[in-house]
């Protein structure tokens, strides 16, 4: 039977190992839970800059 001495510094590496991985876990679902909204997406931000610019050219076609 191993003596505690020796088992302890095992004991205290899958504690931390544990503790890490559950660390881990947690970040990602902190992580997941912040999704860009879709304005915040670039494909969205180019579509409304596109939006802008087709609105501007339709503005000045009427002024003409």
């Amino acid at each position: 039977m191993k003596h505690a001495s020796q088992l302890f510094p095992i004991a205290l590496q899958e504690l931390l190992e544990i503790g890490e991985k559950a660390r881990k876990q947690r970040e990602q679902r902190e992580r997941a839970k912040h999704v860009a909204r879709p304005r915040e997406t670039r494909a969205c931000k180019h579509a409304a800059c596109r939006e802008k610019q087709l609105k501007l050219e339709l503005q000045t076609r009427i002024t003409l």
